[in-house]
């Protein structure tokens, strides 16, 4: 597989703004026809219509986060449901902000990876040195076997404060044990200086703050693909 290379937009950008970014994206970007990674944009669920139309055609649409339940009447919840069709290959499950601000718990992680496989959406879940054992167990075998772990050191999230490479290696030896071969992501404060460092020992990272300057992501890109990063 390719490594992945996840944005995260978070709670970011209006729709004016969305615009903006996708225009001078698919202008930094038009000289990079083929990539040798997979650059995935997660944006806010209202702007995911004008990503979906706007989005290069070597860039694949994330989500954030889904509902832990179907349709139905869970009033301010997006389903599954309510994003077929949209093309998302990818949604991010349990990120450390959504445990710390919205309280979500394993078992809740465990409901949204059982929607998402429904569909065919693979989830990336994002886990913590000391949660792991926890989060994991909630999960079945079969559909472990079908996400992609995330290491997600919190102190490392939007702080600047990247985890060590060794931490991250160390850290991949135990997710091996828990949940076999499944692909492997880093996420925190990644950019494109320190990117390719952590792609050596990693099948991708997630990336924040990077994701939010459309000339940044694509040098972003650029590295992690060994070429020079715009206005190097």
């Amino acid at each position: 597989m390719r490594k992945i290379i996840f944005g995260n937009w978070k709670a970011n950008k209006s729709l004016t703004q969305a615009r903006e970014w996708l225009e001078i994206f698919n202008q930094e970007l038009a000289e990079d026809a083929q990539l040798e990674v997979e650059g995935v944009i997660a944006p806010a669920f209202p702007l995911l219509s004008e990503v979906k139309e706007n989005l290069p055609k070597q860039i694949s649409l994330g989500l954030q986060d889904i509902s832990a339940y179907p349709a139905g009447s869970y009033t301010g919840g997006v389903s599954v449901q309510n994003i077929a069709g949209f093309g998302v290959k990818y949604a991010l499950i349990a990120h450390s902000e959504r445990r710390k601000y919205f309280t979500e718990t394993s078992t809740t992680a465990a409901q949204k990876v059982t929607q998402l496989l429904s569909i065919g959406i693979t989830p990336i879940v994002c886990v913590e040195r000391e949660t792991i054992d926890e989060q994991i167990a909630r999960i079945s075998v079969e559909e472990l076997s079908k996400c992609i772990i995330a290491y997600e050191p919190s102190a490392s999230i939007g702080s600047g404060n990247n985890a060590s490479l060794s931490d991250v290696t160390d850290f991949k030896e135990k997710v091996k044990r828990l949940c076999g071969d499944v692909p492997y992501l880093y996420g925190g404060s990644v950019n494109e200086q320190s990117i390719a460092e952590y792609l050596f020992v990693t099948d991708g990272v997630i990336i924040g703050t990077a994701s939010l300057e459309a000339k940044q992501f694509v040098s972003v890109l650029r590295a992690a693909q060994g070429k020079t990063p715009i206005g190097s």
